[in-house]
């Protein structure tokens, strides 16, 4: 009478001791492959040393993974040291792309499962890639990233509706969820939430999930509305974005490391010596990650109008709020937060209409 409840409970144990398999080997087998190893690294963070090795025999080696929790797809790159001592990375031939072209790719999408590496470089054809379907994507939609969406608004519609098709046709894939680091900046709260909903929920549990989830939280509902936020003054003094005593604030994001902002240094200094005080507040703000390197450019650059620092625990918020995709940017912004200009970029022509904007709104307001 007592054996169905043990059937039950074997049958139980093994539903939850399955686990999906995270298994994860890279295998080589090039011919006229004079390295004696190879180095596996994911892409990012860059500017650190791989995170494994293996040794080549005749051609061949071989990399395995297992991890305790499930394997996200993640894009990695396979180096090597050629005769010199020269780091090289093993570049991987694109099937989807015209052969004339003969386009190799340093860095490729890593699966759970079985991903295999061959070639011949005695005959200087490169490597041959072939993994599970993350690989697949990867390789069929390369420039996914890469996309300008068009200021024209069927031409933008167009492009929207390809991305959704792309993201229903593989919920998960990783290459999509990395194109959005880039393509995030394009879309409103909106659209980027019905985006986000496409995914699936291993998609949306991933790095690059949690790090869209973050931003579209962070996303002003309404795109005309500007966030009052608090950011830190050269003495380290929370200060107020956004004055709403005066009739315009005008915001410029920028950074010491960027050559267009600083070349746009002269021509805030002279907008700013042109209105009052009383009228028109002046603000920038750097995305600098080092105090020490905004520090120095200010006592470089001489601007005598308030200079704040997005501290770098806030920094991935402040992307959002403000859609810094580039810099420099400046936003025109009245008393009650509402942007009345936004302009991206540099451009020697922005000074004369700038000062042009201000003296007209100033009149009317």
């Amino acid at each position: 009478m007592k054996k169905p409840y043990y059937l039950i409970l074997l049958i139980l144990i093994s539903l939850f001791s399955c686990k999906r398999n995270n298994g994860v080997t890279i295998k080589g087998d090039i011919r006229g492959f004079k390295s004696k190893w190879v180095y596996y690294k994911p892409v990012f963070p860059q500017m650190v040393r791989p995170s494994d090795s293996a040794k080549v025999t005749d051609g061949k080696f071989e990399f395995n993974f297992q991890s305790d929790t499930a394997f996200f797809a993640n894009l990695v790159s396979i180096s090597y040291l050629d005769e010199k001592g020269i780091r090289k990375p093993i570049a991987v031939a694109n099937p989807y792309e015209p052969a004339k072209n003969h386009s190799r790719y340093t860095d490729f999408v890593l699966g759970p499962g079985l991903t295999t590496i061959t070639g011949d470089f005695s005959k200087n054809t490169g490597a041959v890639l072939n993994g599970g379907t993350q690989t697949d994507f990867y390789l069929r939609n390369i420039t996914l990233p890469f996309i300008q969406m068009s200021e024209d608004g069927a031409v933008r519609n167009k492009q929207a509706a390809r991305i959704e098709r792309i993201i229903k046709r593989a919920p998960d894939a990783y290459w999509t969820l990395y194109a959005f680091n880039n393509l995030r900046f394009y879309f409103n709260h909106k659209e980027l939430k019905s985006f986000y909903a496409m995914f699936g929920n291993e998609a949306k549990s991933s790095y690059y999930g949690r790090r869209l989830k973050l931003f579209i939280d962070n996303q002003p509902l309404n795109q005309n509305q500007f966030v009052n936020s608090i950011f830190a003054d050269q003495e380290a003094k929370p200060v107020t974005l956004i004055d709403n005593t005066k009739k315009l604030n005008m915001v410029i994001f920028w950074a010491s490391w960027c050559g267009p902002c600083k070349r746009e240094i002269p021509s805030l200094r002279r907008i700013t010596e042109q209105f009052s005080k009383d009228d028109v507040r002046f603000v920038s703000v750097s995305l600098d990650a080092k105090k020490e390197n905004w520090l120095q450019a200010l006592k470089k650059e001489n601007m005598p109008w308030q200079q704040l620092i997005i501290p770098q625990q806030e920094y991935a918020k402040a992307q959002a709020k403000y859609n810094l995709g580039f810099i420099p940017q400046v936003y025109l912004v009245n008393n009650k937060n509402v942007i009345v200009k936004k302009i991206d970029g540099f451009d020697n022509g922005n000074e004369e209409r700038v000062k042009t904007f201000i003296a007209d709104y100033l009149a009317k307001n």
